[in-house]
């Protein structure tokens, strides 16, 4: 096996790297974050969670309906991979989550939904933890010392871009920041919740509508979500 980074892994790091210059919505930029982790690590799914007080982690972005359900399951019973990374600030790998005797509701409900291994790399910016990116796979077995560098890598990356974010935003405190992509992510979900009603299709169908709008008409995911809200 090579021990090359991932070619995939260079491509993303140009993509940010080209737009941090250009404004961007934080909501849809953790998306893609996970949009590139499933491609770069060759994982079947992956969700990010956000630091957010009192309760510690918030759900805040998924590549697919059956992460979201997850990442939603660890908000609400606050164990998991994603928690145990967060908590003890460092990265955590699962073989095979049908098998592990770690959270077992969690584990129960991954094993449910297909996803079988899981990684959760903690995601840091401004010296603090900010929150956690988690991916995933169908098949069971270890993951590679290849695929831990490149997820810490799209971590980094983005971490670095929540705190630029701050920073062009000097008004905004970090933590303001977080939520406002918090916030975000419900605005999107009902407009999500619209279209899949409207149009009979699925969660990550309806993201795609919601995000081809944005782009055509070339203004913020939220702002589109908020007037397709307002409008109904």
């Amino acid at each position: 096996m090579s021990t090359h980074l991932p070619t995939g892994l260079v491509a993303a790091v140009r993509e940010f790297t080209t737009n941090i210059v250009n404004p961007y919505d934080p909501q849809e930029l953790l998306h893609r974050l996970t949009e590139q982790a499933i491609e770069v690590v060759r994982a079947d799914g992956a969700g990010i969670m956000l630091a957010e007080e009192p309760r510690g982690l918030a759900f805040a972005a998924a590549s697919a309906e059956r992460v979201m359900v997850l990442e939603q399951l660890q908000g609400r019973i606050e164990t998991g991979a994603c928690h145990a990374a967060f908590t003890h600030d460092r990265i955590v790998t699962v073989e095979d989550l049908a098998v592990t005797t770690a959270w077992p509701e969690y584990s129960a409900r991954a094993a449910d939904l297909g996803l079988r291994a899981v990684m959760g790399v903690p995601m840091h910016a401004g010296g603090q933890s900010i929150g956690v990116l988690n991916v995933y796979r169908e098949a069971p077995g270890p993951w590679s010392g290849v695929d831990v560098e490149a997820a810490e890598i799209l971590t980094a990356i983005a971490g670095a871009y929540v705190l630029h974010a701050n920073e062009l935003r000097a008004q905004h405190t970090l933590a303001e920041q977080l939520h406002e992509a918090l916030r975000s992510r419900d605005v999107i979900g009902q407009a999500k919740g619209i279209l899949m009603a409207r149009h009979q299709v699925d969660a990550d169908a309806a993201f795609d509508l919601l995000r081809k709008r944005s782009q055509s008409v070339n203004r913020k995911l939220r702002e589109v979500a908020q007037e397709l809200v307002d409008s109904e």
